[in-house]
């Protein structure tokens, strides 16, 4: 096969086995930073809803490894506090973790004076020394997304959250997730989709190693500029995709099928039965036991229409001009103008949409052409509006 520049991508048929603050819950929200476990609400010291809370909380560090140890302390006013009140109210509370299923030996409790003027409450922190460095983080979370070891181990994840070599990562249905990799890339990985993350780092001279193993669905991935000698793989049950310094989509299909579209830079796709270069724009199928098909051009970026901008009482109808080719077209609608928070996805048969039950704030909005045999096209340029009732 000819090779390419240090930009090239090769896609290689292969075989390979199958592989955020928490939701809302007792403590209103959870979010592990800085060392601090943060709560939705404030922790009384007990009752119910703080038993509740705490339960959550040891879900969660079950499902961080990387955290080696919690301390629960119990601000308490003095009168409270003395005589070993206070240490045997936070006692309880950490029967509570252990109870749930967290090592004693992960948890230990104090009894700090309390601010003068402030309710009595249980804080948490943790210490988080991982058994291996992170090799990713998430960047923004949309929807259902959960990660863990196994698939009967998933748990919720947040923006901020560590990930680690080994763990597999799972968006439910209109949800998605967007990763800073270690070494400096970014990966976003689709609605109902399933990745296993491997081996990512960053040597000298700019050398990576990044390899990914996409079970099911949809990935998209912006590789970092890359030396010599570089690896970036995204593996799926039949296919690798090598790439360095490019942007591309690839889509594992249940019934083994897989498509590529090259946004940046070349990419080589070699099958069993055959092998071609598919250059920026233009995209390829691989069936199961097939040869690629011949590269294809991907549809172009729709021209949007209206609105561009605007303050609008209810949700505006969405209007873009038509794409030559185009069977239908999906429509975003997001929080953040990089698509990672609070996104909203729809397919429209033509070039327009009646979007309701907006929530009040500010959208953004964007196009993509989808031709009929699902290939998905350029992205249109992004605008925003506002809905103020």
């Amino acid at each position: 096969m000819k090779r390419t520049a240090a930009w090239m991508m090769a896609l290689v048929l292969v075989a390979s086995p199958a592989l955020a603050a928490e939701a809302d819950g007792p403590c209103g929200s959870l979010r592990f930073e800085g060392g601090l476990i943060e709560t939705g609400r404030p922790l009384a010291p007990k009752g119910p809803q703080t038993e509740a809370c705490l339960k959550q909380v040891a879900e969660a560090l079950k499902a961080r490894p990387a955290i080696r140890s919690v301390t629960l302390a119990a601000r308490l006013p003095d009168a409270e506090r003395l005589d070993g009140q206070g240490l045997a109210v936070a006692k309880a509370a950490a029967d509570v973790l252990v109870a749930a299923g967290l090592p004693r030996t992960r948890v230990s409790v104090v009894a700090p004076p309390s601010v003068p003027g402030e309710a009595a409450r249980l804080q948490l922190a943790y210490l988080e020394r991982p058994a291996q460095p992170a090799v990713a983080r998430v960047r923004a979370a949309s929807g259902e997304v959960s990660a863990g070891t196994a698939a009967a181990e998933l748990r919720p994840r947040a923006p901020g959250d560590a990930l680690y070599s080994g763990e597999l990562l799972h968006t439910g249905p209109g949800a998605r997730v967007e990763l800073a990799l270690a070494d400096g890339s970014r990966v976003r990985l689709m609605a109902d989709s399933s990745l296993r993350l491997g081996t990512i780092e960053l040597m000298a001279n700019l050398r990576r190693k990044v390899q990914l193993e996409l079970l099911r669905g949809t990935v998209e991935a912006d590789a970092a500029p890359s030396g010599e000698g570089s690896l970036f793989e995204v593996r799926t049950r039949s296919a690798v995709a090598g790439v360095r310094g490019t942007h591309f989509r690839v889509t594992a299909q249940e019934d083994g099928t897989h498509r590529l579209e090259t946004l940046e830079g070349r990419v080589a796709l070699i099958a069993k039965k055959g092998d071609l270069d598919v250059i920026e724009g233009y995209g390829s199928r691989a069936l199961p036991d097939s040869a690629p098909e011949p590269p294809r051009p991907l549809l172009k970026a729709p021209t949007m229409v209206d609105p561009r901008d605007g303050t609008f009482a209810a949700p505006p109808r969405l209007t873009w001009g038509a794409v030559s080719g185009a069977r239908a077209y999906r429509v975003e609608l997001a929080r953040t103008a990089d698509f990672a928070a609070g996104v909203r996805t729809h397919e429209a048969p033509a070039a327009e949409l009646a979007v309701t039950n907006l929530d009040q704030g500010k959208w953004f909005w964007r196009v993509v052409a989808l031709d009929g045999e699902g290939f998905v096209g350029f992205p249109s340029k992004i605008f925003a509006f506002d809905v103020r009732p």
